[in-house]
């Protein structure tokens, strides 16, 4: 038996990019990576800017981000659900009633998600627009 404190913390650092140890280690460690570029800071600057200038606007991106990472969830999960449909289908597929009503009903909500996609692509371009006025004040 090995006495075992809980307040026990081992810190490790290295100069590596991007280190890479076997799956037992990362299991048990957690890495925070300190390296942080001039445009990661810029970014995290006008985050804050934006957020105490204009809260509207950066709760509508913050919004408008969730809704899109949302709807690529849902897109993606069509189609597996529609691979793994096709891939368990025997005989003709053709024959396969239920399958033809599962693609059409896929394919229109499919289309109805690319739809969804395409107008926040739209709203967002139209946010970053607003956002880069404040770019100056990130930058130093």
């Amino acid at each position: 038996k090995i006495d075992w404190d809980d307040n026990f913390r081992l810190f490790f650092c290295t100069k590596l990019s991007n280190p890479v140890y076997s799956p037992e280690v990362m299991g048990k460690v957690m890495l925070i990576n300190y390296c942080v570029t001039q445009d990661g800071l810029s970014d995290q600057l006008l985050n804050v800017v934006v957020s105490h200038e204009r809260p509207d606007l950066e709760q509508q991106f913050n919004i408008l981000v969730t809704e899109m990472a949302s709807n690529l969830q849902l897109l993606v999960n069509l189609e597996d659900t529609l691979l793994k449909e096709l891939s368990s289908s025997s005989g003709n597929i053709l024959d396969n009633q239920e399958l033809i009503a599962t693609l059409e009903e896929t394919k229109t909500k499919a289309t109805e998600i690319r739809k969804k996609i395409d107008e926040s692509q739209i709203t967002k371009t139209e946010i970053d627009k607003a956002r880069k006025e404040y770019t100056p004040v990130a930058r130093r």
